[in-house]
């Protein structure tokens, strides 16, 4: 490519670049208005510039905002913004309250990930004989267990802050439960990736050696590697008298956050998870998450995140759902998520000895999948499990179990807890 012609490739991204964020903006500050979390106006923000909306009225207004020059610009940023993400993420984990090891926070979250497994087998079988057939069966149903067991523990947190639930109890034990449900579906959405890019050729012993050589990377970068950047970002603080990155050590970290991503992918599972487990080498030095989220928090949230959000939105179609069988598998796979999340976490809570409201507002907080679902259900499209009509299913699962959020926590609150939250 001459340079005119990256010149030209550049305008093309730039403008599309400049929509994604505009739009992503305007829903997500339009959806904090009517009491919604910013991330559902994001997401319906990809929605409505994709086919499924503005598609409908101007598809040629689609095709001049986001050529076909520009998709794989635009998809390149995307994974870029979701490796920095998912560092983020892991780096936001608390696990400080996980050593309570109380009776809410443990069966919440096991009943968490076991009602999900349970609604997603058997559902599964039914979903791919009718709209799926010519997919791998075996993945197929692993996956759909997999994407609807995982929370979205970043959205969690905004709504917690927003409703100034952070610091109660409840706040506490929902953030915990989440993140142990968003750990074991991370481990089984790995381990899943590596299973099925074996394919026809799977053999036990290959598959056991790899999973066995991710364990060990992952211990490499608790034991090791986190302990050792941690060192050398206090030792900075103190050399250089400042609680910010210096240059080198900015240097230093990014070339680890991409050297671990590209171990990953070399292990057979996607760059993702190699950036969220050095955030979660990191987590434990409050100093450093600190750091970054005032640096860079901002930026991969409104000028990187949408773009994955507007990528989803451009391979949603909604029109896809051609028959009344869509629909209903459609409202099928909603109607199991929330059982499955909802009803499992609010179980789980009240044989902890929750109250019943409390048990009801842990389940609504865990409901939500927004972000970390749309990451899960990608992978499972990278990864050939998921045609036109499921994927769009599933997206759709993610947005209604996140806007559904906002409301069921208000109604079903704690009245102690009511008085906490900001009147809209």
């Amino acid at each position: 490519m001459n340079p005119a012609q990256i010149e030209d490739t550049l305008k093309l991204v730039l403008v599309s670049w400049i929509v994604i964020i505009a739009t992503a903006w305007l829903m997500g500050r339009l959806c904090r208005r009517i009491g919604q979390p910013p991330a559902v106006g994001e997401i319906a923000a990809g929605l409505l510039l994709g086919p499924s909306f503005l598609g409908l009225f101007a598809p040629e207004l689609v095709t001049t905002l986001f050529p076909p020059e520009v998709k794989g610009p635009l998809a390149l940023l995307a994974k870029i913004g979701l490796l920095l993400m998912l560092f983020q993420v892991g780096m936001e984990f608390d696990f400080s309250h996980l050593r309570q090891k109380s009776r809410v926070v443990v069966l919440s979250s096991l009943m968490g990930i076991l009602a999900p497994l349970a609604g997603g087998l058997a559902i599964a079988p039914w979903l791919h004989s009718t709209f799926a057939p010519d997919l791998p069966e075996f993945g197929f149903k692993l996956f759909v267990c997999i994407a609807l067991a995982i929370s979205a523990l970043p959205i969690m947190g905004r709504i917690l802050l927003e409703m100034k639930l952070e610091r109660t109890a409840l706040g506490a034990t929902a953030i915990s439960a989440a993140a142990i449900d968003d750990a074991v579906g991370w481990i089984f959405l790995g381990v899943a990736t590596a299973l099925i890019k074996q394919g026809d050729h799977f053999s036990w012993l290959p598959f056991l050696g790899q999973v066995g050589l991710i364990v060990v990377y992952f211990a490499v970068l608790m034991k090791v590697v986190g302990p050792l950047l941690i060192r050398a970002w206090r030792r900075q603080c103190e050399r250089h008298d400042t609680d910010t990155f210096t240059p080198g050590y900015l240097a230093l970290l990014l070339c680890a956050l991409f050297v671990s991503s590209l171990i990953t992918n070399k292990l057979g599972i996607f760059a993702i998870f190699g950036a969220f487990a050095l955030g979660v080498a990191l987590h434990a030095e409050a100093s450093l998450v600190k750091a970054w989220r005032a640096r860079f928090a901002d930026f991969v949230i409104v000028a990187l995140v949408p773009i994955f959000f507007t990528n989803t939105g451009l391979n949603t179609r909604i029109g896809s759902f051609d028959s009344a069988t869509a629909w209903i598998g459609c409202g099928l796979v909603c109607l199991i998520a929330v059982l499955g999340k909802l009803g499992g976490c609010t179980l789980g809570a009240r044989w902890g000895g929750a109250g019943w409201r409390e048990s009801l507002s842990i389940g609504a907080l865990m409901n939500t999948r927004a972000l970390m679902g749309l990451i899960a259900i990608s992978v499972g499209k990278d990864l050939g499990l998921l045609n036109d009509q499921l994927f769009t299913m599933f997206i759709l699962m993610c947005l209604i179990t996140t806007a559904t959020t906002g409301p069921m926590l208000r109604a079903w609150l704690p009245a102690d807890l009511k008085k906490l939250v900001p009147r809209d």
